[in-house]
């Protein structure tokens, strides 16, 4: 079953947190998304908000293939 949690009003669906993201340092994506929310994200939204925004997408890890989402996800 997927988490879902709730971010300034919306529901997200959190897949793969234990997928290590930087093998290096075997830091997983349920890792880097917790530093985020519990340290810089308060601080980084704001000037986030109302900007564009690109997705350059490693499915594989920073060592992989990478690809760009040109469109958001819905929502």
């Amino acid at each position: 079953m997927t988490p879902i949690t709730e971010v300034e009003g919306r529901r997200v669906s959190l897949s793969n947190l234990d997928k290590v993201l930087y093998p290096a340092t075997g830091t997983t994506k349920g890792e880097v998304l917790h530093y985020y929310a519990a340290t810089v994200g308060s601080v980084i939204l704001p000037h986030l908000a109302d900007r564009p925004v690109s997705f350059l997408r490693y499915p594989d890890g920073p060592g992989g293939q990478l690809f760009f989402t040109k469109n958001p996800p819905p929502g």
